[in-house]
């Protein structure tokens, strides 16, 4: 009775361990090679499935292949390690891929997890100053999460918040520089913010490179551009009314010579 158990529980793992899949993660456009283990195993058909679907139909006895239309240009398969590559994936490749041999039953030698993901946007960091001496909100903003946190000084609190498809927003603080971090399991992006000191009058000073700053003074130049512009149109046509009041004027030498010494003076 006991060895009966014994063998049960040994073919119980050998099962666990054969079916358990492995998750894995590419990026838009990448390929990813999926392995399977065969050791003196014999078997008259060997399939790579993705959610029931035959990508791969692999005969050992004539050493013959048959690809899905779908993959036909997408998809690679080594006979002799019998591994699948797939290349050029689109989020639409994401779900379950299975190794599966048939002889006189059918097992499933491996699962694949596959998860597609698009890079990820830059998050953004905003600073907010309050009324309170060197206190300062901040903003965490990406991928539809948000974070908000609280600054005294160069203290600031760290959070973070993951969504439930495996995107994850953090803030964190290193000596003074405050960073947003954006991630997924196949890449991540990043703003930050200096905070030098506080003031005299208690407010927090930003690092003249961050973005919000640079935005903020190509606008005051191109003000300055469009002040100086219109104020030089205005002298024109003061000059150019001058010009014409005194040419319309002029009716003899004597008003000609007075209003010249007018316009002379202007």
């Amino acid at each position: 009775m006991m060895a009966r158990v014994t063998q049960l529980i040994f073919l119980l793992c050998v099962f666990i361990v054969i079916t358990g899949s492995t998750d894995v993660s590419v990026r838009v456009g990448g390929s990813v090679q999926l392995d399977v283990q065969i050791k003196g195993q014999t078997f008259t058909l060997l399939l790579w499935k993705h959610s029931n679907k035959n990508i791969i139909r692999y005969y050992p006895n004539d050493n013959t292949t048959k690809k899905h239309d779908s993959y036909k240009d997408r998809v690679e398969f080594n006979n002799k390690t019998y591994t699948l590559t797939l290349k050029n994936l689109q989020k639409t490749d994401s779900g379950l891929y299975e190794a599966i041999i048939r002889s006189q039953k059918e097992t499933t030698l491996a699962q694949y997890n596959l998860s597609v993901w698009d890079p990820v946007e830059a998050p953004v960091l905003t600073l907010y100053n309050t009324t309170d001496p060197c206190n300062s909100t901040l903003t965490c903003r990406g991928h539809d999460l948000s974070i908000t946190s609280t600054c005294y000084k160069e203290t600031c609190e760290e959070k973070e918040v993951t969504s439930p498809g495996g995107v994850a927003l953090f803030l964190s603080i290193k000596d003074s520089l405050i960073i947003c971090n954006l991630s997924n399991p196949v890449s991540w992006r990043q703003d930050n913010i200096t905070l030098q000191s506080c003031d005299s009058g208690g407010t927090h000073i930003l690092d003249q490179t961050h973005p919000s700053l640079l935005k903020l003074n190509r606008i005051s130049s191109w003000l300055l551009y469009v002040l100086i512009g219109v104020v030089g149109v205005l002298l024109i046509l003061i000059v150019l009314g001058i010009a014409y009041f005194c040419k319309k004027k002029k009716k003899g030498i004597a008003f000609y010579l007075n209003f010249f010494t007018i316009c002379k003076f202007w």
